[in-house]
């Protein structure tokens, strides 16, 4: 009865990361769906764009926009895809960890122990790396509204 308390306690701790990390996940891939939505959004303005230019300055205007929005929503949608498949696999290696857990506290086993411990770190480590992404990728959907903003207003 001790063991499976003492197992429990030392599950706590993965068990909140792994939560974390599905809340940080689904969140992640909202903002990825979203990223390649704008990018097929500004895709078929440009094609439309193309095929119907009445007032050719503006046209050619907002295309070169639009081509140069779409190389930052590009490298956006990659660091996102990025962040999102690390804050995947983070409960992966945690739930994994949990696993560890129950077996060294059952087992004994100071080997099964340290393994477990380094899955955790492990998973912790892999969602810091989803976040760094994200981070990252937040900077350059900055980058693309400054650089909208700004050409608007230069108009």
């Amino acid at each position: 009865m001790v063991r499976t308390i003492i197992a429990i306690q030392a599950m706590v701790s993965p068990a909140v990361l792994i939560t974390t990390s599905a809340i940080v996940g689904a969140g992640l891939a909202n903002l990825y769906g979203a990223a390649n939505d704008r990018m097929r959004s500004m895709n078929s303005e440009r094609l439309t764009l193309r095929a119907s230019s009445a007032e050719v300055t503006l046209t050619q205007e907002r295309i070169a926009e639009i081509d140069a929005q779409l190389d930052w929503l590009l490298q956006r949608h990659f660091l996102l895809g990025r962040a999102v498949l690390f804050s995947y696999a983070a409960p992966l290696v945690l739930v994994l960890s949990v696993i560890a857990i129950a077996i060294a506290v059952g087992t004994r086993s100071d080997g099964v122990g340290i393994a477990a411990d380094v899955l955790v770190v492990g998973g912790a480590a892999t969602l810091l790396v989803g976040l760094a992404y994200a981070a990252k990728a937040n900077v350059r959907s900055h980058n693309a509204i400054a650089y909208e903003v700004r050409r608007v207003r230069a108009l």
